[in-house]
């Protein structure tokens, strides 16, 4: 099978925060907390997850003999959905703009600025407005005996003058890995070490040698544990490390 599966997702949990602060901070990478300029949603409808519209205008211009030469495009939106499942200050403050504790107005959509954030394991992706949004109902809203009250809220994404939609946080993903020596001698009943090394997609590196999985081809010339090689018969044999889908290699010879 062709593809990398730890690069699909399955977003096994998400949460919406916003910000009337339009010079709200975002916070520093993934791994950092929402400051308190920032407030929760709350519960969200995981079945209706964060479905996303684009629409655009586009005019397609023709030759003579109906060769297609140009497309223009023009007027882009972006509207991206999520369902609130609790009626807090936040939500109510998002689906009745203006209004008060004691008096519902007719709502006139507010500039707000908008993270959505998914996670899985430790994996977080967050995509936060770059310049604002504009939050209103999408929908029906309604109370029954039957049904969690809930609310769709549609938010407008508004792009920077440059046309930045969103700003984006990830985790960092793993590249590769790296064995190194990746090749090594060693005397029949002497030990050498190995190392293991992780590269992310942020450039950044990690020891890996204790996580990885080592195994040897011949391991009645050499055997491993733990990034330790041990010389057991004069000969040769690749020792592999593998660490979460990657794998790399040490040509080792057995000397006697």
């Amino acid at each position: 099978m062709a593809g990398d599966p730890t690069k699909a997702n399955l977003w096994t949990d998400a949460d919406v925060y916003v910000s009337w602060n339009l010079n709200a901070a975002l916070p520093a990478s993934a791994d950092e907390p929402f400051g308190p300029d920032w407030h929760l949603v709350g519960l969200l409808d995981g079945d209706e997850g964060f479905p996303e519209t684009r629409d655009e205008d586009t005019d397609d211009k023709f030759a003579w003999g109906g060769i297609l030469v140009r497309t223009s495009r023009q007027h882009f939106k972006l509207t991206k959905s999520f369902t609130a499942l609790e009626d807090n200050d936040t939500t109510r403050q998002l689906v009745w703009p203006g209004s008060t504790e004691t008096k519902i107005k007719v709502p006139r959509p507010e500039k707000v600025k908008v993270a959505f954030e998914t996670r899985e394991g430790e994996k977080v992706r967050r995509l936060a407005t770059s310049l604002y949004a504009e939050c209103s109902l999408d929908g029906d809203h309604g109370e029954n005996e039957t049904d969690l009250e809930s609310a769709t809220i549609a938010a407008v994404i508004f792009p920077t003058s440059e046309g930045d939609l969103f700003d984006r946080q990830a985790t960092p993903t793993l590249e590769s890995i790296s064995v190194t020596p990746a090749t090594t001698s060693v005397a029949d009943g002497e030990i050498v070490a190995l190392a293991a090394t992780a590269t992310y997609s942020d450039a950044t590196t990690a020891d890996v040698t204790a996580q990885a999985t080592w195994t040897s081809s011949d391991a009645t010339k050499a055997t491993v544990s733990a990034g330790f090689v041990t010389g057991i018969a004069a000969g040769a044999a690749t020792v592999t490390a593998a660490y979460q889908g990657q794998t790399d290699t040490c040509a080792v010879t057995v000397t006697a």
